[in-house]
């Protein structure tokens, strides 16, 4: 089981007033501003959705958006999420590495997953937008900001939306 404690208030999962935290879609997706992610399981998988911009960290430094908290098959991925307009995109670049390097409660919830079970835990990071990045400028940001970012993901309304268990 991953353990998200003290930050189970956080998860998306359903309230006694069955309400969702307004980030979260469903128990495993995530959208804001008409950009949306989730993350299906397969068998003998678990996850979890985690909300951290304005819920894990409910103060003014910087964060991005969401952690997914994935286990299975020997594997353990934490996976940062960002969901960004066209426009804010090398933002997102900014706020993924200061979340991963910097947030001591990331650190945290990273080191929970990690002793959840079996296997070497990997990081991922991504990036939800509507805009568009060249190759070039992306490794330029990476660079800047010293975080590689898995994927750039596209989702727009008259898309499928992206799954982030492909890249796990």
């Amino acid at each position: 089981m991953i353990d998200t404690a003290p930050y189970q208030q956080c998860e998306c999962r359903r309230r006694a007033s069955g309400k969702l935290h307004s980030l979260c879609g469903s128990e495993l997706s995530l959208e804001e501003n008409g950009k949306k992610v989730t993350l299906n399981l397969r068998s003998g998988e678990e996850a979890k959705a985690v909300v951290l911009d304005g819920c894990v960290f409910a103060d003014s430094e910087m964060r991005c958006d969401a952690v997914y908290l994935f286990k299975g098959n020997n594997r353990k991925v934490a996976a940062l999420v960002e969901l960004k307009g066209a426009s804010g995109i090398a933002r997102a670049f900014e706020q993924l590495a200061y979340t991963k390097n910097r947030r001591k409660e990331y650190q945290e919830l990273k080191e929970k997953l990690d002793e959840a079970g079996p296997g070497r835990l990997r990081e991922m990071a991504f990036i939800v937008t509507n805009g568009m990045l060249s190759k070039p400028e992306r490794e330029r940001l990476e660079n800047l900001y010293n975080i590689r970012v898995k994927e750039v993901l596209k989702s727009e309304a008259a898309r499928k939306v992206p799954d982030l268990r492909e890249y796990f």
